[in-house]
């Protein structure tokens, strides 16, 4: 395994963990994923801002939840207090947090010169991987809640498929990011006289 060592800067928005450009900073997971003589052009995570952002919707549902049993603790068959209901629902929080940690820490994005990888997965581990050459088309999605916090996600689609087959997720400055994938695939995807 190769690491790139030509970029003399660490990250594209100031997050350590955004770029890797040097061999003592490669996660032990992914040396284990790279074959021989394949050189490391860029390694992303999520942004540290995907643990809160994804856990919006669940956030919602536990608060009517925990106001649908604080409301429910008034009555006399009731056998909780809403001071019950309110710490069930930290509880509750403070899990999700949790397990959306987990989550975010065992994302890896990596873009090599022979292939685009992503893994993740907590319990299950899922690696997806495609040849440079295979990819047919690329893309910058923003959601709104992605856009607040200038992250974005990188989506691939590969030859033969008619959909998205991966998601690079709350990446810091997508369009910088983008832009070293697509040169990438035009440099190595593309093979002599294409």
């Amino acid at each position: 395994m190769k690491v790139d060592d030509s970029r003399d800067r660490t990250s594209f928005s100031g997050e350590a963990d955004a770029v890797i450009a040097t061999k003592s900073q490669t996660p032990p997971m992914l040396a284990s994923m790279l074959d021989d003589g394949e050189t490391v052009l860029l390694v992303a995570r999520p942004s540290l801002w995907m643990v809160p952002l994804w856990s919006l919707e669940a956030f919602g549902v536990i608060a009517g939840l925990v106001f649908a049993f604080a409301w429910a603790a008034g009555f006399e068959w009731s056998p909780w207090t809403e001071q019950q209901a309110f710490g069930f629902g930290l509880v509750t929080i403070a899990l999700r947090l949790l397990y959306q940690s987990l989550d975010w820490a065992n994302r890896l994005y990596v873009l090599t010169d022979r292939r685009v990888i992503r893994r993740r997965g907590i319990l299950q581990v899922d690696v997806f991987e495609a040849r440079l050459d295979r990819i047919q088309q690329t893309s910058v999605l923003q959601l709104v809640r992605e856009r607040a916090f200038g992250l974005g996600t990188i989506a691939f689609a590969t030859a033969g498929t008619s959909t998205l087959d991966a998601l690079w997720e709350a990446i810091a400055d997508p369009f910088e990011v983008h832009s070293e994938v697509t040169r990438a695939i035009g440099r190595y995807g593309r093979g002599p006289g294409v």
